[in-house]
């Protein structure tokens, strides 16, 4: 099973209720320290490792609080879940994994003992918080990067994220954290990373005074838990800008809307009339309508003659959602299948639902380790369609799709109860979607407009390319 979904971006996030009892299916979700779908580990980084902070350092002109911080909404607090409650909930959880999971050996778990031994345990776990950490590890022995057991607090976040609600207290800021420190990925519009003049591409060597390498010195939560905090209260980073030397920037954090980083995206190429969509997730709502907006704006603009879309952070989200954005570009047909021991689903794309002028555009799409479950079905569906290439690295491989069980607490059983086929039959868990052009590179380092895998999309639509003005 790929693992490579651990920690790929790490986004800064609370938790916080939802109720019912139906289920519905999905899969992955965005990617969050909420886990929609797993996070990937860091990825190997070559770049030479930054200089630790010296004494010298003055910090750059102090960014000025507002006279006002938005506080964060407060976090649910767990109820108690009595004896009764906890046996019924892990009794009915249990069941529904024995009768519906997608694998029938359980991935190798006797999952008879598993009851056995985990029904004295639930009795005794009167604390609810211990009570859902013990739900969490009951469906994590099935260790397939998908299932999980969810708490109260869990699914609000999750349900809030959904609807553009999320927020949380910190800078604004996306961090990817690779061997030499932590690169900004993405910045919130006039958030506070933003307005402190920290750029795409820049690297925090260190927090308040610590080197962002030295995990152990942060705690549990490590360099990214102290970068974010309470609204109002500041954090010293140190930064490095390409090749300048490390500067000192103290950063007010404030309550930011998680919504800022699941915002799609679009833009033309410079010299070239060729669109640039990204699609941050499948769990936004609404997605394909943005999506056909984000499409729209660019025909207005000026004649589109190729469209590249950016899926290489998309972690999945839900199905319908997925399909209806297929629809945008393709006129109904079939991508496949999805599949498991109890129900079986044709994956059909709506009609009726393509982008007026959109038909004889060529379109390629960018995928890679990041791009998981839902998203490997959007990029593999455009594939098998003919109306997409396909560029970059092979995808996560990790296309279980997820059935949703509510329980009367407010918490939340996610199964994956069924797996992705391709129209020939073939299974692409493991394996991942398989790009038309393999272009293996660590493209995250380059200034956007030079990233080696974009510019390898640019030449499959057929338009040749400047020479790259600046590499890392």
């Amino acid at each position: 099973m790929n693992h490579l979904l651990r920690s790929v971006m790490l986004l800064l996030i609370i938790l916080g209720l939802l109720t019912g009892c139906t289920p519905m299916p999905w899969a992955g979700l965005s990617p969050t320290p909420v886990p929609p779908s797993p996070v990937p580990p860091s990825p190997t980084a070559t770049l030479q490792p930054s200089p630790e902070p010296t004494a010298t350092l003055r910090p750059t002109e102090t960014p000025l609080p507002s006279p006002t911080f938005e506080p964060l909404p407060p976090t649910p607090t767990l109820a108690p879940v009595g004896a009764a409650s906890r046996l019924q909930i892990f009794e009915r959880t249990w069941e529904l994994v024995r009768d519906n999971y997608v694998y029938e050996d359980y991935r190798g778990v006797d999952w008879d003992e598993v009851r056995r031994s985990f029904t004295p345990r639930v009795a005794a776990a009167e604390e609810p918080e211990v009570f859902y950490a013990l739900m969490r590890e009951l469906i994590d022995l099935l260790d397939d990067d998908h299932s999980r057991f969810e708490s109260p607090q869990e699914v609000a976040a999750q349900q809030a994220e959904f609807r553009g609600e999320l927020r949380y207290g910190g800078i604004g800021a996306q961090i990817r954290t690779l061997d030499e420190g932590g690169l900004i990925t993405g910045t919130a519009p006039d958030g506070p990373a933003e307005r402190a003049g920290i750029q795409l591409n820049d690297l925090i060597v260190a927090v308040n005074g610590i080197p962002f390498t030295n995990t152990e010195a942060f705690g549990p939560d490590g360099p990214i838990g102290t970068v974010r905090g309470e609204p109002g209260t500041p954090v010293t980073l140190t930064i490095r800008t390409s090749n300048q030397a490390p500067r000192e920037v103290i950063v007010f954090r404030e309550t930011v809307a998680m919504d800022a980083f699941n915002q799609v995206q679009s833009r033309f190429l410079p010299d070239l009339p060729v669109g640039v969509v990204t699609i941050p997730s499948f769990y936004v709502d609404e997605l394909d309508t943005k999506v056909r907006v984000a499409i729209e704006e660019l025909l207005a603009e000026q004649p589109l003659a190729g469209l590249i879309i950016d899926v290489r952070e998309n972690a999945g989200g839900y199905v319908h959602l997925m399909r209806n954005t297929v629809a945008l570009f393709h006129d109904g047909g079939s991508i496949g299948s999805t599949a498991g021991r109890t129900t079986s689903e044709e994956q059909r794309i709506p009609e009726g639902k393509t982008i007026p002028g959109l038909e004889d555009v060529p379109v390629a799409i960018l995928i890679g380790p990041g791009s998981a479950s839902a998203t490997e079905m959007f990029a593999a569906g455009m594939q098998v369609l003919g109306r997409a290439r396909v560029v970059g690295e092979p995808s996560a491989g990790n296309t279980e799709n997820l059935y949703g069980y509510n329980f009367d607490d407010g918490s939340r059983l996610l199964l994956a109860q069924v797996a992705y086929r391709l129209p020939d039959g073939t299974l692409i868990e493991e394996r991942g979607v398989i790009p038309d052009r393999l272009v293996d590179v660590e493209w995250w380092r380059y200034p956007p407009d030079d990233d080696p895998q974009l510019r390898a999309a640019v030449e499959e639509l057929g338009f040749a390319q400047r020479p790259a003005s600046t590499l890392p």
